[in-house]
């Protein structure tokens, strides 16, 4: 078990990050709330987490941008040390195999892929001997049901599972790197909130994840110290029907 300490959540600011953020602080965990272009929305989250007595600190970074990567974790162990980082961060931007650049593939895996194992080395270097550390690498259960949609952004998600995977070898027994895969959980790629409703009911349950769910499943890869190298899937089945386009555009 990891117990709660001070942990990292890239991206932590908005959306499903906000959420991972708020249930961390409200278990206990110290948390290092990082954004990019988000300040306002972090700004926002941190006053009302400390209001609630948590304990957050803010800090920004361009994770695309390794001098800012580097000096990031300088500033989240400035402290003391982390026992944990939740690799939520990501990019995506829509390309197919008619568009996809070199640029769009590396902007994609600065963000989704250097950025998360750089991260996940750094948490191992610095862990103290008597601890265990822990990494979450948020992926998408895509992955599962694969289609070509959001070209570069899959390749560098599969690049992180992947990661997931070999960073579990590498860093065991110190550090445990897991992952969890949603499916669609809120609006995406443009989507109308009733585009949003049918998409996340087309799969095997009739009803896709929630944040809820997404929370319970980070809380059980922190607390629970025998997984290492796993993926959740949260997609209601879909992935076992997976359709010819992204979500997004069904």
């Amino acid at each position: 078990m990891t117990s709660p300490g001070k942990i990292l959540v890239t991206g932590g600011a908005k959306r499903i990050g906000a959420a991972l953020s708020t249930a961390l602080v409200a278990s206990g965990w110290k948390v290092v709330l990082h954004y990019n272009q988000a300040a306002e929305d972090a700004e926002m989250l941190s006053r009302e987490l400390l209001a609630k007595g948590g304990l957050v600190e803010t800090v920004q970074a361009d994770l695309a941008n390794p001098a800012d990567l580097s000096s990031l974790m300088d500033q989240a162990t400035k402290t003391g040390p982390l026992d944990a980082v939740i690799n939520n961060a990501s990019l995506f931007s829509y390309d197919d195999s008619r568009t996809v650049s070199a640029g769009q593939i590396d902007q994609h895996m600065a963000v989704n892929l250097t950025a998360p194992a750089l991260l996940t080395r750094a948490l191992f270097d610095q862990m103290p001997p008597d601890r265990q550390g822990a990494v979450i690498n948020m992926l998408d259960a895509k992955l599962f049901g694969i289609n070509p949609d959001y070209f570069s952004y899959t390749l560098s998600k599969a690049a992180c599972h992947t990661l997931t995977q070999i960073a579990a070898q590498a860093y065991a027994p110190r550090v445990r790197v897991n992952g969890i895969a949603p499916g669609i959980v809120l609006p995406s790629g443009g989507q109308t909130e009733a585009e949003f409703r049918r998409s996340h009911k087309r799969n095997l349950l009739g009803q896709g994840a929630q944040i809820k769910e997404i929370v319970a499943a980070m809380q059980l890869l922190l607390d629970t110290a025998s997984i290492t190298g796993e993926v959740i899937i949260l997609d209601g089945g879909a992935h076992l029907q997976p359709p010819a386009r992204d979500v997004a555009f069904l």
